[in-house]
C-alpha cells in the first residue's frame, strides 16, 4: 500500500477486493489529493473512517462503494463534507434512514446510484430533492414503498430516474411532479404499483424521453387524448405483465424510430400487429410472447436490416411459417414462435446465416425436417423442435461445431439415431418420445459439453453402450420406456451424473455397482425393471440422494439400514419386490421437507439477453431491460427441472418443479416385511405419502401416527394388524385417503368427522370386529351375522375347555394311584392281586358266556 501512496499524482484508484485497514491508517494519504475516481467494495466498520478520510481529495469526483455497510450514523455527517463528489455509486450498500434527508449538501451531485440495497421506507421530501444539479437517480431493486414526494419535482435537471422493482404507489396523473421532469430521456417505473392511464398523455411535454419502461403497473382506461400525438420517438417502450390490456397505446401509431418494443403478457388479441413492423424500421428488439393474437404471421413489406430476434411464443398464430422470412430478416439471430397453431412443413433455408436461436415447439408442424436447415444456418446454437407432428428420419448435417442445445422430444421420428448424434458441441441432447428403434450408437467419442442425453420413450433395444462413459461431464442420463437390456454399464459411477432415469426396460444384474461411489446423485429411478439381489449397503454414500424409486423389480433381502444416512430423501419407493424383515426404526426421522434440494434437468430457454442497444450515455451502468428482468447477460437462462413418478392416493402422479420440491413419501407396499411398525415413524411430521400395505406386519397402529400432520395418504392395508385405531388420527386434517382394509383390527372406528367424515367403509373393510358408523356394524349391537359367529366361537370355545378339563382329571388320578403304589409296598401288593383276580374272572366270563355257546350252537348245526 505504501508504493501506492508514494503515486502523488494517481487520479483512478480500485481498491475492490481489497483490505484497506493500513490505506486508511496511513498519514501518508494525503499525499495522494489529486484523486478524483475512487472505488471501495465490502466495507462495514471502517466505512465512517474511509469516509472521513477522503476530505483530502479535494479533487475528488466519481466516489464507488459496492456491497458495503453504509448504516452507521457518522456516514452521513461524512459524506455531507465531500463537496466536489459528482457521481456517487452505492450498488448493493444499505443506509440508514436519515441518508437521504441529509445528502443535500453535495452540492455538486450528478448521479447518485443505489440500486440493489435492500433499502425501505418512504422517499423524504427533503434532502436529496435539493441537489439542483442531479442528473441521474437509480434505486432499482430495492424496498421503498409509498407515494414519490412531490419535491422530485424540483429536480428539473434530471434525465435518469430508475425507480423499478420497488413498492411505490399512486396514480402518475394526479401526481404533478410528472408534469415537471420535462427533460427526462430515461424513465422506468416498471415493476411497482404505479397506475398509468392508457393514453400515456401524462408524457405530451417529454421532448427528450427515449426509454419507457411501464412494465407491471396498472394500466387503467383514459378516454381524454387519446390520439395525441407525442413530441418525442422514443428507442425503447415496455408495457408488459398486464395481464388484459385491451388494446395498445395509440401513440404508438407516432412512433417510427423504434429498437426495443415489449409488449408481452397482456393478453392482447386480435391480428398480429404487422404495422409495428412496418413502422420502425430500425427496430432490432420485438417481444410479443404471451399473446392472444391470431392469424398468419406476416411479414413487412420493408427489409428489416436491424431486427436481431422475434419472440411471438405463446399466441394463436396460425397458418404456414413464413418460406423468405430470411429475405425480411436478413440479420435475424433469435426466433421464438412456440407454443403457437403453426401447421405445415419447415420451409427450407428460411432463417438466413446469422440465426442463433431458433424455437418451433408445441406447434402443429408437419412432415419431414429440411436436411438444409442446420446448414443453412452455420451459427445455430440452440434448436428446439418439440411437440410437434414432425416424422421420418432424422437428419443432422451440421456445418459448423456450435450446436449446443437440439430438442426433437414430443414428435414422430423414425429409424435409428444418427451415427454421428453424439456431437462434440452438444450441451443437451433430447429426443425422446419419438419412434427411434435400433441401438444406442456406439460412435461416442470424448464429449466434456453434454450435460443431458434424454432418449426415453422410444424403441431402443440392447445394451447400454459402455462408449456412454466417455460423456466425461454428463449430469443427466434418461433412457427410460424402451426395450434395453443387459447391465447398467460399471463405469457410470464414474461420471457426475445427477439424475438417472432407466426406469421400464428390461435391465437387470446387481444393484452395488450402480449404488457405489456416486455422491452428486440427486434421482434414482430404476423402477420396472429386472434387477435382483441385495439392496447393497452402499446406498448410504449416496448422500444427495432425494428421490429413491426402485419399485417393480426382484429385489430381496432385507432394508439395509444404511438408507437412513442419506439425510436428504424425500422420497422412497421400494413397492413390488421381494424385501423382508423389519422395518428399520430410522426411517421415521427420514422424509424432510427440501426447500433448496436441487430438483431440475430440463433445460430451457428464456427471452434472448443480446445487448441490443448500446445507448453510450445511459448504458454505462448495464441497465437493459434484461437486466430489469433478472435475466443474465449470456445467451441462454439454463434450468432444470426433473419428473418423479409416485403412486399415493391410489394413484400415480407424476410431481415436478415446485409441488416435487415440496413432496415427500415413502412407498414399502407389496414385499414381505414383517414385525410391528416402529413407533419412530410417526416422526415424519412433514411426510405425504405412506404406503406399507399388502405386507406381514403384526402389532397396533402406533399412537405416535397423530403427529403426521402433513399426511395426505396413509395406507397399511392388508396386514395383520390388530388392536384399535388410535383416536388421534382425527388430528390429521390434510388426510384424503385412508386404508386399514383387510387387518385383524377391533373396537369402534374414529369418529365420522372432519377428514374421516369422507372416508366409506371401504377403509375398513375385512376387520369383522370394527364397530361404528360407515360400517353396518353398530357398536354393542351386533348385526345376526356376527352374533352367530360369537355364538359358534362360544360353543367351540365351550366344548374345548370340556376336553381339556376331561384329559386333565384323568391324568391326576393316573398320576396320583401311580404315585401311591410306589410309596405303600401293601397297596401295591393287594392292588397286582386284585389286577389278577380281575384277569382271572373276566377270562371265565368271556370262556363260560361267549365262548362255550357259540361251540354248542355249532356241534348242533
Amino acid at each position: 500500500m505504501n508504493d501506492i501512496i508514494a503515486l502523488s499524482n494517481l487520479k483512478h484508484l480500485d481498491l475492490r477486493a481489497n483490505n484497506i485497514e493500513s490505506f486508511v491508517t496511513t498519514k501518508g494519504i494525503k499525499r495522494m489529493s489529486y484523486l478524483r475516481n475512487l472505488q471501495f467494495e465490502s466495507l462495514n466498520s471502517n466505512s465512517s473512517r474511509v469516509i472521513q478520510s477522503l476530505k483530502s481529495f479535494s479533487f475528488l469526483k466519481s466516489l464507488s462503494y459496492e456491497d458495503s455497510d453504509l448504516t452507521a450514523p457518522t456516514i452521513i455527517y461524512a459524506l455531507r463534507n465531500l463537496s466536489t463528489v459528482e457521481y456517487l455509486y452505492l450498488k448493493g450498500s444499505s443506509v440508514n434512514d436519515n441518508f437521504l434527508p441529509n445528502i443535500g449538501q453535495m452540492t455538486s451531485l450528478k448521479v447518485l446510484s443505489m440500486p440493489s440495497g435492500e433499502n425501505n421506507g418512504t422517499l423524504p421530501n427533503q434532502g436529496w430533492c435539493e441537489l439542483k444539479h442531479i442528473e441521474e437517480v437509480d434505486f432499482l431493486d430495492n424496498n421503498f414503498e409509498g407515494t414519490l414526494p412531490s419535491c422530485l419535482g424540483n429536480l428539473t435537471s434530471l434525465r435518469w430516474l430508475c425507480l423499478a422493482m420497488n413498492y411505490f404507489r399512486g396514480n402518475i396523473v394526479s401526481h404533478s411532479i410528472w408534469r415537471r421532469l420535462t427533460s427526462l430521456e430515461y424513465l422506468d417505473i416498471s415493476h411497482n404499483q404505479f397506475e398509468v392511464p392508457l393514453s400515456f398523455s401524462q408524457f405530451s411535454n417529454y421532448t427528450k424521453l427515449i426509454y419507457l419502461d411501464v412494465g407491471y403497473s396498472t394500466i387503467i382506461p383514459d378516454t381524454e387524448f387519446q390520439n395525441w400525438i407525442p413530441n418525442f420517438q422514443l428507442e425503447f417502450f415496455g408495457i408488459y405483465g398486464y395481464i388484459k390490456l385491451q388494446k395498445l397505446p395509440s401513440f404508438l401509431h407516432y412512433q417510427y424510430d423504434l429498437r426495443i418494443l415489449v409488449i408481452d403478457e397482456n393478453q392482447l388479441q386480435g391480428k398480429f400487429q404487422t404495422w409495428l413492423l412496418e413502422n420502425n424500421t430500425r427496430l432490432a428488439g420485438f417481444y410479443s410472447r404471451d399473446n392472444a393474437f391470431d392469424g398468419p404471421f406476416k411479414l413487412p413489406s420493408i427489409v428489416h436490416l436491424y431486427l436481431e430476434t422475434i419472440d411471438v411464443s405463446n399466441n394463436k398464430l396460425n397458418g404456414h411459417i413464413p418460406a423468405n422470412m430470411s429475405l425480411a430478416f436478413p440479420k435475424l439471430s433469435f426466433l421464438n414462435m412456440s407454443q403457437n397453431y403453426l401447421e405445415g412443413p419447415i420451409p427450407s433455408m428460411f432463417c438466413g446465416t446469422h440465426l442463433e436461436f431458433l424455437d418451433l415447439s408445441v406447434n402443429k408442424l408437419s412432415g419431414e425436417v429440411p436436411v438444409d436447415l442446420t446448414i443453412g444456418s452455420p451459427q445455430l446454437l440452440y434448436l428446439r423442435l418439440s411437440n410437434n407432428k414432425l416424422k421420418g428420419h432424422m437428419f443432422l448435417e451440421v456445418k459448423s461445431h456450435v450446436l449446443s442445445f437440439l430438442y426433437l422430444n414430443g414428435n414422430n421420428f423414425e429409424g435409428p439415431l444418427p451415427e454421428n448424434i453424439f456431437l462434440r458441441s452438444l450441451i443437451v441432447l433430447d429426443a425422446s418420445r419419438n419412434s427411434f428403434t435400433g441401438e444406442i450408437p456406439r460412435w461416442i467419442t470424448d464429449n466434456k459439453r453434454l450435460l443431458q442425453l434424454d432418449l426415453s420413450n422410444n424403441h431402443l433395444q440392447g445394451l447400454i453402450p459402455v462408449e456412454i462413459c466417455n460423456l466425461k461431464f454428463l449430469n443427466v442420463l434418461a433412457i427410460s420406456e424402451n426395450r434395453l437390456s443387459g447391465f447398467i454399464p460399471s463405469c457410470v459411477s464414474s461420471l457426475p451424473l445427477k439424475h438417472i432415469h432407466l426406469e421400464k426396460n428390461q435391465l437387470g444384474g446387481e444393484l452395488g455397482h450402480v449404488l457405489f461411489n456416486f455422491s452428486s446423485l440427486i434421482t434414482l429411478d430404476l423402477r420396472r425393471n429386472n434387477f435382483a439381489g441385495n439392496i447393497s449397503h452402499a446406498i448410504g454414500s449416496l448422500t444427495n440422494l432425494n428421490y429413491l424409486l426402485l419399485s417393480h423389480n426382484q429385489l430381496e433381502g432385507q432394508i439395509p439400514t444404511q438408507i437412513c444416512m442419506l439425510n436428504d430423501l424425500s422420497i422412497i419407493d421400494l413397492s413390488f419386490n421381494m424385501l423382508y424383515g423389519p422395518l428399520p426404526p430410522c426411517l421415521g426421522y427420514l422424509t424432510r421437507t427440501k426447500k433448496d434440494a436441487e430438483i431440475s434437468w430440463t433445460y430451457y430457454p428464456a427471452t434472448s439477453t443480446r445487448s441490443w442497444l448500446s445507448f453510450e450515455i445511459w448504458m454505462r451502468s448495464k441497465r437493459h431491460y434484461h437486466d430489469s428482468h433478472g435475466l443474465p447477460s449470456d445467451l441462454f437462462l439454463m434450468d432444470v427441472e426433473t419428473q418423479v413418478q409416485f403412486s399415493t392416493k391410489r394413484n400415480s402422479y407424476t410431481y415436478k418443479g415446485s409441488i416435487l420440491k415440496y413432496m415427500s413419501g415413502i412407498d414399502l407396499s407389496s414385499n414381505r416385511l414383517t414385525g410391528e411398525i416402529p413407533v419412530e415413524l410417526g416422526n415424519m411430521s412433514n411426510i405425504h405419502a405412506l404406503n406399507l400395505s399388502h405386507n406381514h406386519l403384526n402389532g397396533r397402529i402406533p399412537n405416535t401416527f397423530s403427529n403426521l400432520q402433513e399426511i395426505e395418504s396413509l395406507d397399511l392395508s392388508c396386514n395383520r394388524l390388530n388392536g384399535s385405531i388410535p383416536v388421534g388420527l382425527l388430528e390429521l386434517n390434510s388426510l384424503a385417503v385412508f386404508s386399514v382394509a383387510y387387518n385383524n383390527l377391533s373396537g369402534a372406528v374414529p369418529d365420522f368427522k372432519g377428514q374421516f367424515g369422507t372416508f366409506d367403509k371401504s377403509s375398513y373393510e375385512g376387520n369383522p370386529f370394527l364397530c361404528g358408523y360407515p360400517l353396518d356394524n353398530k357398536c354393542g349391537i351386533l348385526s345376526p351375522k356376527l352374533s352367530k359367529i360369537n355364538r359358534d366361537e362360544e360353543e367351540s370355545s365351550e366344548l374345548e375347555c370340556f376336553y381339556i378339563g376331561l384329559v386333565v382329571s384323568y391324568g391326576a388320578i393316573l398320576l396320583g394311584l401311580a404315585a401311591a403304589l410306589c410309596l405303600n409296598n401293601h397297596w401295591r401288593r393287594a392292588w397286582f392281586r386284585m389286577i389278577e383276580a380281575l384277569m382271572f374272572y373276566c377270562y371265565y366270563f368271556v370262556l363260560d358266556n361267549i365262548v362255550t355257546p357259540i361251540k354248542s350252537r355249532r356241534l348242533i348245526n
